[in-house]
C-alpha cells in the first residue's frame, strides 16, 4: 500500500499522465515525485491492484482513465480487472475519474464538479464515500445509491451532478438516462447501448463513438462527433461548430450544425424522418427542420 501526503497536486493516479502522448512531457513528467513517490509508481501500483492512501487535498483529474489498459501507452485498450483503489482523506478537485473503467475512489471530503465517469456506490469504508465507474456499474450490475438507480434496462442518474465522459467505453447493450445536463465528451469510445440526456451536453459529445446511440434533448457544444467511427447521435437542438471533425462513420441528426468537410449536411430520407420522429418524439412536420450530418 502506498501512502502519500498531498497538497493540491493534480493528475494523481492519472493513467494518461495528462495525455502524455500529446505533450511528451511538456505538461507533466510521469516521474515527478509527490511525497517521495512518482506519478508513474502510483499508476503502476493501481494497475497491480494495490490501494493508494492519500492524506490531504488533491487537485484535478484524480484517477483519470483508472482501470484502462491504454492503447496509446502500449496496452490493449480494454479494462484492467482487479484494478486497485484510491483513498483520499481530504477534498478532491474537478474531473475526478474521467473515462474511469475499473477500480474505486474513496473520498472523505468535498468533490468539485464536474466529475468524470463515476457514480456513488454503497461504501465499505467508514467515513468515506465510494465511487465506481458508471461503465463498470452498467456491466456488472453494481448497486448504486439514491437518488440514482439501476434496473435490468440500465441506469437512471438523477443527482444533478455534471459529469464529463459519461458512459465512456460502454460495451453493453444497456442504457444511461441522465436527468439534466452533461459535461464534455459524453459517450466517448462507447461501442454499444444508449445514452439519453434530458438536457444539453458540452463539447466533444460522441467523440470517438464506435456504436450505440446518443440522444440529447437540448443542444451540444462544438466538435460533436469528432473522430466518430459509428453509431447514431440525435440532437433536438443545435450540434455546434466543427461537427464531424475527422469523422470516419456514423451519423448525426440535428436541427443545425456546421460540419467540417468532407462531412456534409444531407436532407432526411422518409425512413430517416420516421426514425428522428420516434427517437425525439416529434411530429412529422417538425422533422422537416432536421438534417443528417456525416459522410456520404
Amino acid at each position: 500500500m502506498l501512502r502519500i501526503r498531498a497538497a493540491g497536486e493534480r493528475c494523481l493516479g492519472d493513467s494518461t499522465f495528462d495525455f502524455y502522448w500529446q505533450h511528451k512531457g511538456s505538461r507533466l513528467d510521469p516521474d515527478k515525485s509527490v511525497d517521495g513517490i512518482s506519478l508513474r509508481q502510483i499508476v503502476q501500483a493501481l494497475r497491480r491492484g494495490e490501494r493508494v492512501m492519500i492524506s490531504g487535498d488533491v487537485g484535478s483529474r484524480l484517477g483519470s482513465s483508472l482501470g484502462v489498459d491504454l492503447l496509446r501507452l502500449g496496452g490493449r485498450g480494454g479494462p484492467i480487472e482487479g484494478t486497485g483503489s484510491i483513498v483520499v482523506e481530504g477534498d478532491v478537485g474537478r474531473r475526478m475519474g474521467i473515462s474511469m473503467l475499473r477500480g474505486a475512489i474513496y473520498v472523505s471530503g468535498r468533490i468539485e464538479e464536474p466529475m468524470g465517469n463515476v457514480i456513488e456506490a454503497e461504501s465499505d469504508l467508514a467515513g468515506y464515500r465510494k465511487f465506481v465507474s458508471i461503465t463498470e456499474a452498467l456491466e456488472k450490475g453494481i448497486d448504486i445509491i439514491e437518488p440514482n438507480r439501476m434496473d435490468e434496462q440500465g441506469m437512471f442518474i438523477e443527482d444533478g451532478i455534471i459529469r464529463d465522459t459519461l458512459g465512456a467505453r460502454n460495451p453493453t447493450a444497456k442504457g444511461i438516462h441522465l436527468e439534466g445536463d452533461a459535461g464534455m465528451s459524453t459517450g466517448i469510445l462507447m461501442s454499444s447501448g444508449q445514452i439519453i440526456v434530458e438536457g444539453s451536453a458540452q463539447e466533444n459529445t460522441a467523440v470517438l463513438l464506435r456504436g450505440g446511440r446518443i440522444v440529447i434533448r437540448g443542444r451540444t457544444g462544438d466538435f460533436t462527433g469528432a473522430e466518430m467511427r459509428g453509431g447514431e447521435v440525435y440532437i433536438e437542438g443545435d450540434a455546434g461548430s466543427f461537427t464531424c471533425a475527422r469523422m470516419r462513420g456514423g451519423a448525426i441528426y440535428a436541427r443545425q450544425a456546421r460540419p467540417l468537410p468532407p462531412a456534409r449536411m444531407y436532407p432526411l430520407s422518409p425512413r430517416e424522418r420516421g426514425l428522428v420522429a420516434r427517437v425525439l418524439d416529434l411530429g412529422p412536420m417538425q422533422t422537416l427542420m432536421y438534417s443528417r450530418f456525416g459522410l456520404q
